[in-house]
């Protein structure tokens, strides 16, 4: 089958959909289909280049302001280009992964060829409008992106989510089903087992225990509130706070954590390349999250698999993945107190660690990443055959030539 996957977003801007589809497309690749994206090109003009094994069609594009490796398409190039992209890839099944520009332009085109289109929704205001100071506009900008979101999923044969939680949030928002389908993990590359002295030796990560963060510094993961607890924490307990990522807060946290006083207690790595992330999870005590906008959590999983107990916001769908007092702790936005006690309690107590992450590891295998392409493929199968069977009904939509 040949499956196309469209984003507005992908590499070298590394986030949860860059991540979904470079892991999923090139399993479905290895299962012997043939797969393509589309995607913004890094210049102002059309590309194709493998990333990741997998063909990526570039549409001519400029940079967003403040955001260098966020891209937006040019709009008069825009529609020729994705008509072009669809007559040489001829596309079975078409995969959008948000609503924006590009995708928009796919939706249409590939409407009219009569390509069955599927969508998985990534999309929350609040990764958007975090930036925005005032709540009057922000409600007002966040009403504008749903409404563009419902105008475009609304037109899909099938919407999937990450999780019940994030299917929840939107099937009031459209006419078409919905159904939760997780993004996976993969449990060979994450798990319990390895040497970590490398990495240790390489970041200079001290023979401490560890409370780890994986993600973007950007102001919705709420990495403020994270530091706060650490500040608190240690005064009770020995361990060093490791942060993996980059994004636009990175200096500001820095300067948070000097202000606190616990400077030398904190180690920024910033970006990391992939061979060596499994490696901080497995070198960690415990996964600590305070982001309040998450429809699944990819560097929770990956915890989760690593066998760590995790210390979470009771928002999102963070709820689904952590049981609280079972593989870790849930707390209330804002509450540092209870951030602080959940520290305290699995850097204390070592059964009680070693428990919560057997549990953490026993639940990561209900999202095996080869279940999640088992999945798709069932989905892709049933909504090709859904429209070659409409099509054969009405002989008027079939090509005849």
């Amino acid at each position: 089958m040949r499956i196309l996957f469209v984003s507005d977003t992908y590499y070298p801007h590394l986030n949860g959909v860059y991540y979904f589809v470079c892991r999923v497309a090139p399993l479905l690749q290895a299962k012997g289909h043939e797969v393509a994206v589309i995607a913004p090109s890094e210049t102002m003009h059309s590309s194709l280049k493998k990333i990741d094994d997998i063909d990526v069609y570039g549409i001519p594009s400029l940079p967003v302001l403040y955001y260098p490796n966020v891209r937006f398409p040019i709009p008069f190039l825009l529609m020729c280009r994705v008509n072009h992209i669809l007559k040489t890839f001829k596309p079975e099944i078409i995969h959008i992964q948000d609503h924006f520009s590009i995708a928009r332009a796919v939706v249409q085109s590939g409407k009219k060829s009569g390509i069955p289109i599927i969508g998985t929704n990534h999309f929350m205001t609040e990764n958007l409008t975090s930036l925005v100071r005032y709540e009057k506009w922000k409600k007002k900008l966040s009403a504008i992106m749903w409404s563009q979101f419902s105008d475009t999923f609304n037109q899909l044969s099938l919407v999937t989510t990450p999780s019940e939680t994030a299917a929840r949030l939107i099937r009031p928002k459209l006419d078409v089903e919905v159904v939760p389908v997780s993004s996976g993990i993969d449990l060979n590359d994450f798990n319990p087992y390895g040497d970590t002295t490398m990495v240790r030796e390489k970041y200079f990560i001290p023979d401490k225990p560890v409370l780890l963060y994986v993600g973007r510094l950007d102001p919705e993961k709420k990495m403020e509130e994270v530091l706060y607890a650490v500040a608190r924490a240690v005064k009770k307990t020995d361990l060093h706070l490791v942060v993996v990522g980059k994004g636009i807060r990175k200096f500001a946290l820095e300067e948070l954590a000097k202000e606190l006083g616990i400077a030398d207690r904190v180690i920024f790595t910033g970006f990391v390349p992939d061979e060596d992330l499994p490696y901080f999870y497995k070198l960690s005590r415990c996964f600590i999250i305070a982001s309040t906008a998450e429809l699944l959590s990819l560097s929770t999983l990956q915890a989760m698999a690593t066998g760590l107990p995790v210390i979470a916001v009771n928002a999102g769908a963070l709820g689904e993945l952590v049981h609280d007092q079972v593989n870790g702790y849930l707390y209330n936005a804002g509450d540092i107190d209870a951030m602080v006690q959940g520290i305290y309690n699995i850097f204390s107590r070592d059964d009680l660690s070693r428990a919560m992450g057997l549990k953490s590891l026993e639940y990561s295998h209900y999202h095996d990443i080869f279940k999640t392409i088992e999945s798709f493929e069932r989905i892709y199968t049933s909504r090709r055959r859904t429209e070659i069977n409409y099509r054969a009904a009405k002989p008027e939509l079939l090509n005849i030539t």
